[in-house]
């Protein structure tokens, strides 16, 4: 799913000034001595993620079982078994990009660093709850996984339902909590980055970033790519699903369970990528409100003399813009933007970089 990129000066929640006091609060030391050389994480939590990692780091589920127990199935079986495997293997990975975020970076910003907290959320949006998640989920696969084994050999298991916990994954509650989640994090992703790079400006923080970027639990993962693996994450969910339904028996009570969660999960990346969208179009806005002189104005057809105030009077929605030719009273056309919003039609003009009314159209009558 490609999220819509937004514009670079709209990507930003923050002033030149305010960005200026982060860096000022880091300081301006060029030494790493204040830092802790070894990364303290949180070893229960590191345990767990080890421990999986261990037990899915082959490449395939062809290659974790006893070779004679794999030949003993039949060629779809197997084949479903290595997608399922690797649908559980790619989901440990993601938890260990969370983990690295939350326990290498963040608490790195938060302890050593003290970075204010607030500053700290805005590159890490919604982390302690996509770990939350994300770890429910793969507990829910590898139980199914140990209920799976075959009896008096915990190597050789053959997974044969994996629809119903994926429904219960992508549905009701769980489903609400992921569009909201991955709404927020997908929607400021280049917000994060861009105040990740700001920050980047100070000597301090580049040594810090470049001590975490060397440790081994980080896999050589910097920041982007760990925020650019989030946002991903759930558009790889219908590939790995319909690749499983290709293996299952049409009409049984998982394929039919496959298919149902295979429309829930579209319609979570559906309803995320919409959030993107809407999110994006109120930056914008701002930014066009922003740049527009507080002084302009313009005669409404009924007479009314429409101000700058009155146009962020009430929330509004910006439906579509563009750049349209204006004709001026002498025949010459000038660029004009465009803003369709929920109740109007906004003409926009530039004059010394900042926008002025050319007109504006009314579409209900009560503005």
């Amino acid at each position: 799913m490609p999220f819509p990129e937004q514009d670079s000066e709209a990507s930003t929640w923050r002033t030149k000034s305010r960005s200026e006091e982060m860096l000022q609060a880091l300081g301006t030391y060029s030494s790493m001595d204040s830092f802790v050389m070894e990364v303290e994480v949180d070893s229960s939590q590191w345990t767990d993620i080890s421990s999986d990692a261990q037990e899915f780091e082959a490449e395939s589920w062809s290659l974790v079982v006893d070779p004679m127990f794999c030949n003993k199935q039949e060629k779809d079986v197997a084949k479903r078994q290595d997608v399922i495997f690797e649908l559980m293997q790619t989901e440990v990975h993601h938890i260990h990009t969370l983990f690295i975020m939350s326990e290498i970076f963040r608490k790195g910003m938060k302890e050593e660093l003290q970075l204010d907290h607030s500053t700290v959320d805005r590159i890490f949006p919604c982390l302690d709850e996509l770990l939350e998640i994300h770890r429910q989920f793969f507990c829910r696969m590898r139980e199914r996984r140990q209920e799976s084994c075959e009896e008096g050999n915990e190597r050789n298991f053959v997974i044969s339902r994996i629809g119903d916990i994926l429904v219960q994954q992508f549905s009701e509650e769980n489903a609400t909590k992921m569009k909201k989640i991955y709404g927020e994090f997908c929607s400021h992703q280049k917000e994060a980055v861009n105040l990740f790079k700001e920050l980047q400006q100070n000597k301090k923080f580049q040594n810090f970033i470049k001590l975490r970027n060397s440790n081994l639990l980080a896999r050589r993962r910097g920041i982007p790519e760990c925020i650019l693996l989030v946002t991903q994450r759930i558009t790889k969910y219908p590939v790995l699903v319909e690749r499983i339904l290709q293996y299952t028996k049409e009409g049984s009570e998982e394929h039919k369970d496959l298919c149902r969660a295979l429309r829930l999960i579209k319609d979570i990346i559906a309803a995320v990528d919409l959030k993107v969208n809407e999110y994006e179009k109120r930056q914008k806005l701002m930014e066009i409100l922003n740049r527009t002189e507080n002084k302009t104005y313009t005669k409404l057809k009924s007479g009314h003399i429409f101000r700058k105030q009155d146009l962020m009077g009430k929330e509004r929605i910006l439906l579509h813009e563009g750049l349209v030719y204006w004709k001026t009273a002498t025949g010459r056309f000038k660029d004009t933007l465009a803003l369709l919003l929920t109740d109007m039609l906004l003409f926009l003009q530039e004059k010394d970089q900042k926008y002025i009314f050319a007109a504006v159209v009314s579409i209900l009558s009560d503005l």
